[in-house]
């Protein structure tokens, strides 16, 4: 996992990658809105009779856009979390700390 870490980084392609889901995102909820707004409208223009009753508002499909969006952005935050969250050392190693000197002012 580290050497697919090192690639990511170094050859920009978790950049890339980062930047494609979050566009898919954002296209999704676009693409998500305007085809539920249309498909209500038109439902509703088409439906308009002396008996018929009011068209209700697809709730269904527009939670599932925002769910695909919602889980696209986690998608996203995992991937950012994971290749620019700084590496922690679990090793004893104190070498990259300074020295603390006691009874210097």
């Amino acid at each position: 996992m580290k050497k697919l870490r090192e690639v990511l980084l170094t050859q920009y392609i978790g950049a890339i990658t980062i930047g494609f889901v979050l566009a898919q995102t954002v296209t999704g909820v676009i693409s998500g809105l305007v085809q539920t707004g249309f498909n209500y409208y038109f439902t509703r223009q088409s439906s308009n009779s002396v008996l018929g009753g009011a068209t209700p508002f697809p709730w269904k499909n527009l939670l599932f856009w925002l769910a695909t969006a919602l889980l696209e952005l986690l998608v996203a935050f995992i991937l950012i979390r994971w290749l620019y969250a700084p590496e922690t050392t679990s090793g004893g190693d104190s070498s990259d700390t300074p020295a603390e000197t006691s009874g210097q002012a």
